[in-house]
């Protein structure tokens, strides 16, 4: 088998091992260009829906060389074989700045961009899994960072809501456990704070906040009564009733 000596590796290849070196080395070269031309797209798609870099969008692509150990050939035939190989390597991309809340504040986090043609996808933001035009990818980031800030606000005003509805009973009820707790909407199992009220007893009573501006005039959501409700009782009450 014809074989050659690359004199900078130190190793010696076969033809046709070079020239799967050689492919995979343009390979690499042809990926950063098309990587930089997509990266490059959609800069130019954001800039004209209206995204500014810096404030809406940032990227942080990069080209560079680099020399490493890669692996070449194949397990499955015994033909697998590890060779320095120096090549063009792109990473990176654009990503769009994404409010989130963490830590009781609003925080920014990156939201990858892909792009189909003249449109744009980023899951980040919207509900569906599709591409859309650059306007309306603009307007749906808009509306998406206004709402985590409405959220932010909402539920700093539902947390001073709980606390106040917390200490009026701890101070009517001092024998009492006080908390707040949760309970779910049956039909989309979203959950929702309540305020928990557990006597000595057993017994207890919940509370959820009330609406818009008013949140801290509670209103009756639960009760179990531990008297009543002990699994004896419920069987007695059961074994009671008329048959149909």
């Amino acid at each position: 088998m014809n074989t050659q000596l690359d004199l900078f590796h130190g190793k010696v290849l076969t033809v046709e091992q070079q020239e799967e070196v050689n492919n995979f080395i343009k390979r690499q070269a042809e990926r950063a260009v098309d990587s930089q031309n997509n990266v490059n797209r959609i800069i130019t798609l954001l800039e004209e829906a209206g995204f500014v870099q810096g404030k809406d969008y940032d990227s942080n692509f990069d080209v560079y060389e680099v020399t490493k150990e890669n692996m070449f050939g194949y397990s499955y035939n015994n033909t697998n074989y590890e060779y320095e190989v120096t090549y063009m390597n792109a990473v990176g991309g654009v990503y769009l700045k994404v409010n989130t809340i963490k830590d009781g504040k609003i925080k920014e986090y990156t939201a990858s961009i892909d792009r189909e043609g003249n449109k744009l996808m980023c899951t980040s933001i919207t509900s569906q899994y599709r591409y859309y035009k650059p306007s309306s990818l603009y307007t749906k980031f808009n509306e998406y960072n206004e709402r985590k800030v409405n959220e932010l606000e909402y539920n700093n005003k539902q947390k001073i809501a709980l606390d106040i509805v917390v200490a009026k009973y701890q101070k009517l009820y001092p024998k009492a456990e006080v908390k707040i707790s949760s309970d779910y909407y049956r039909r989309s199992y979203s959950s929702f704070p309540t305020v928990k009220v557990k006597f000595e007893s057993g017994s207890s009573v919940e509370f959820t906040l009330g609406y818009g501006d008013e949140m801290e005039k509670e209103r009756f959501h639960k009760k179990y009564d531990a008297q009543t409700e002990t699994i004896e009782n419920l069987l007695e009450r059961f074994n009671s009733q008329k048959a149909k």
